[in-house]
């Protein structure tokens, strides 16, 4: 038994993280990436 209370996510909030994390995917990761194999930190 976990010492953490149930939590089941609504329908809603399961839509939002997936969203996010098409997003994170789709925009953020390749451009982390290549920031990160050019070693730099973009100013915008």
């Amino acid at each position: 038994m976990s010492d953490f209370p149930a939590y089941a996510p609504s329908e809603e909030h399961e839509l939002l993280r997936r969203s996010v994390r098409e997003l994170a995917d789709a925009k953020i990761a390749p451009f982390a990436a290549e920031v990160d194999e050019e070693s730099r930190f973009p100013r915008e």
